[in-house]
């Protein structure tokens, strides 16, 4: 039986008209204070302008999406100087760590180059770029409700033999006792397998104390030898073990684990009818909900209309836990196809009557130089023209549960 009543969708930060792309959202929620309160819902997005590699900034709601604060860059999420105009930059996803009753964000630095402006189109031009010799950080950020900012970032120390990483907007998961186990990245170590070119997956478990984010341990290291190898691992506990669906250039992976560290070998997500699932090179996540477990993905199919990777429509299913299969039947589209990638997206029960699946829109608008004076733009989603911009909304898909 379907068990969602309806869909609705709704714009939450308009981009389409501002010229303004929001990418890879993260949210989580903080409990209500009272009785019969709503939650607050923290959303981080990255704001994409012109092809600029925009801040993160992030929105709050107590009132269940019927208002948000403005968009808000932290004052204390801040970039290092580094050398030829190059930073450090740290992406955050938030974190509700129940036992401390704190939020948290956590996340990885990558590099950032100023390129400069684009002297035509009038667009500040900052990328991401590859520092020899620079090797990310895990890094966390608490949430201070008196100042209503975060506290200044800080590294997660990690063994001397390896580099680990964390995947920012993977799914997480708090034990019972307070450790947190995060999906990350394997990058060199005595475990690592395979060579340089094929990334590597693995979980962190971490201790949190509510202002100090300690590494204790991390599981069974995975690659796949091919493409990219292996990214952006989200984990979910369900039915007393875990479960991982993990991303890679030609298809999605599932795995389980009994502890949350040592996971089986990977299994290839597919329809209970044993066809492909049909997802590449796009992240998916869990949503749970009671007794059921879905996966909300991208994969291919007609109603794609030349969408780069197949990243729209974005759809969900109840997943089988015991084949690890995707149940045909239960499909349903969550965000229809309307031009725009949706592959990069965040998922949270908000009440027990509604869930939320918050994706960034992207919108490739390409410009030819050669028709600057006239005025042409094209919106597409290929690469191929002189100037690329960026543009699309934050959507939210309200997700109603039928009463039982």
């Amino acid at each position: 039986m379907d068990r969602i009543a309806r869909i609705e969708n709704e714009v939450i930060l308009h981009g389409r008209k501002n010229n303004q792309a929001w990418f890879e959202p993260r949210m989580d929620v903080m409990p209500a204070r009272e009785a019969n309160g709503a939650p607050e819902i923290f959303v981080v997005a990255t704001l994409l302008t012109g092809t600029d590699i925009g801040p993160q900034l992030f929105i709050r709601t107590a009132d269940l999406g019927k208002t948000w604060t403005p968009p808000v860059l932290s004052q204390q999420w801040h970039k290092i100087p580094m050398e030829d105009d190059v930073f450090e930059e740290p992406w955050f996803g938030p974190l509700y760590h129940k036992k401390t009753g704190k939020l948290v964000a956590i996340g990885g630095t990558h590099c950032v180059e100023d390129a400069g402006s684009d002297v035509v189109y009038r667009c500040k031009k900052e990328q991401h770029v590859r520092v020899p010799g620079f090797y990310s950080s895990i890094v966390y950020s608490a949430w201070n409700p008196l100042t209503q900012d975060f506290e200044p970032w800080k590294r997660l120390k990690t063994p001397d033999d390896s580099r680990l990483g964390v995947y920012y907007a993977g799914q997480k998961h708090e034990c019972d006792d307070g450790t947190v186990l995060i999906p990350g990245y394997y990058y060199s170590g005595p475990a690592r397998i395979g060579n340089g070119a094929y990334s590597n997956i693995t979980v962190l478990r971490c201790k949190y104390d509510g202002l100090n984010l300690e590494y204790l341990e991390h599981g069974s290291v995975h690659a796949v030898n091919e493409a990219r190898g292996l990214a952006e691992p989200s984990l979910v506990y369900f039915r007393k073990k875990y479960l991982m669906t993990i991303r890679h250039d030609f298809r999605g992976y599932v795995t389980t684990s009994e502890d949350g560290l040592n996971f089986k070998e990977l299994a290839t997500w597919k329809f209970d009818d044993g066809l492909d699932l049909g997802n590449y090179n796009t992240q998916q996540h869990w949503l749970k909900h009671k007794d059921r477990l879905y996966l909300v993905y991208n994969r291919r199919s007609e109603l794609n209309h030349g969408v780069v990777r197949s990243r729209a429509p974005l759809y969900m299913a109840e997943v089988d836990p015991d084949k690890l299969c995707v149940i045909r039947n239960t499909e349903r589209i969550v965000f229809p196809e309307k031009g725009a990638r949706m592959g990069c997206f965040c998922i949270a029960d908000a009440s027990p009557a509604e869930s939320w699946v918050i994706t960034g829109e992207w919108l490739q608008g390409t410009f030819d130089r050669s028709d600057h004076k006239k005025g042409k733009r094209f919106w597409t989603d290929c690469a191929s023209f002189n100037y690329i911009q960026f543009i699309g909304d934050l959507l939210l898909a309200r997700l109603h549960w039928q009463d039982e």
